[in-house]
């Protein structure tokens, strides 16, 4: 069954920031961004989010094969956005209520299993020295 969503952060530079996470990412995954048409397009598997530079926002629109595959998608983009806005204080906002509790619990889940991986490597390293 297919998992979509929508949602925004609120930005007076959408265009800026959809640029920068579209470049970002097509280093590892499928990323581009239109910038006469204000769009980008960002593709890990079956899944697409589509990202819309207004004028007071950048919009999304995530689709999936899976939820957990869009939970994926959606945890990509906003990590980077939010750590490329942190200046600015962007965040994210998800328009499905029903949705975001366990979107939010699966990103906590991830962003932990980062961090220990980061220290495991980083401890490695320490102790090869």
């Amino acid at each position: 069954m297919t998992s979509a969503i929508t949602g925004r952060a609120a930005t007076d530079r959408s265009a800026r920031y959809a640029k920068q996470l579209c470049s970002h990412l097509s280093r590892k995954i499928d990323a581009t961004f239109d910038g006469d048409a204000g769009i980008g397009t960002i593709r890990k598997d079956d899944a697409v989010a589509t990202l819309t530079a207004a004028d007071a926002s950048l919009e999304f629109a995530i689709t999936a094969p899976s939820q957990q595959e869009m939970f994926t998608l959606m945890a990509i983009a906003q990590n980077h956005l939010e750590r490329f806005g942190e200046k600015d204080e962007l965040a994210c906002v998800w328009d499905d209520s029903a949705v975001v509790p366990t979107y939010e619990a699966k990103r906590a889940e991830m962003l932990a299993k980062r961090a220990a991986e980061r220290a495991e490597r980083e401890a490695a390293e320490a102790a090869a020295g």
